[in-house]
This record gives C-alpha cells, sequence and structure tokens, in this order.
C-alpha cells in the first residue's frame, strides 16, 4: 500500500504574457481582464504588477491576426493557479496567445511588501530617487580646452 506523502504548497512567483485580438472591443477587453484577475484572486494568487503594453504587430500572423493586444501579469500563486488561468486562456476566444513563466520560490509576505515598495518608489519623480547632483558640461564649445 502506498503512502501519501503531503507537501506543503509552496508560492511561486510567475509571469503571464497574453495578447488578445486586435478587433476587441474595450468592454469585452475588460471581460477577459476581469476574469483573469478573478481567477487569480479566486485561487489565493496576490497579483504583484500588471501592464497593459497595448496593440503591437505580431512576429507571425496568429489565427490571421497580425496585430495583437498585450497584457503583462506578474503575480504570486501556486501551480493549480497556473493551470486554472491557462485553461481559461484556451476557452477564451479572444485570447491568441499566452505564455507563463515560473520565477521562483518566495516568501509571499515578504514579496507582497516589496512590490508594494516598489510602487511606491515607482510613483516618485526619478530626481529625487538619485541624490546625486547631476554635472552640467557648460563648455559647449567645440574646441579643444588645452592652454
Amino acid at each position: 500500500m502506498k503512502h501519501l506523502v503531503e507537501h506543503p504548497r509552496v508560492t511561486r512567483e510567475y509571469e503571464t504574457i497574453f495578447i488578445l485580438r486586435p478587433d476587441l472591443l474595450e468592454e469585452d477587453r475588460t471581460k477577459v481582464i476581469e476574469r483573469v484577475q478573478g481567477t487569480i484572486e479566486k485561487l489565493g494568487g496576490a497579483i504583484l504588477k500588471t501592464e497593459d503594453w497595448g496593440k503591437r504587430k505580431l512576429a507571425y500572423n496568429i489565427k490571421k491576426n497580425s496585430h495583437g493586444i498585450y497584457f503583462y501579469y506578474q503575480y504570486l500563486g501556486f501551480n493549480d493557479l497556473v493551470t486554472e488561468l491557462e485553461r481559461n486562456f484556451r476557452i477564451l476566444e479572444p485570447v491568441l496567445k499566452y505564455l507563463t513563466i515560473k520565477l521562483d520560490e518566495v516568501d509571499r509576505e515578504a514579496r507582497i511588501a516589496e512590490a508594494a515598495q516598489q510602487v511606491e518608489e515607482d510613483k516618485t519623480p526619478i530626481i529625487d530617487r538619485h541624490r546625486e547632483p547631476i554635472l552640467l558640461n557648460e563648455d559647449d564649445d567645440d574646441d579643444d580646452d588645452i592652454d
């Protein structure tokens, strides 16, 4: 008789990029995004970062489309979350292509705090992030300055 060894669930960090049809209406695009976010949250994931990369030319035609609308998600979750998310991508007709990359095992609370801090840093002006003075070259002539 086999003994089942219970493995602890490990939180991992993932990145997913998915491409939607370029002719998709804004309301249909919103429905897909809500479904993706809902799936991540329903299965205990935590979204760290999302980006709408907009409409871009595809390297090759996919389902007779030469362009697509790209979205990027960075999140924490378990393996079953990725399985369910990719199942949804296969079902959703507007999704042309998707790719998920497993990054690392992480400490969930520490990574969420780190992501929140990164968001705050992104909100501060770049000049405040770099406190060193910027040296300007005010000598605008092209002559060599050798005396």
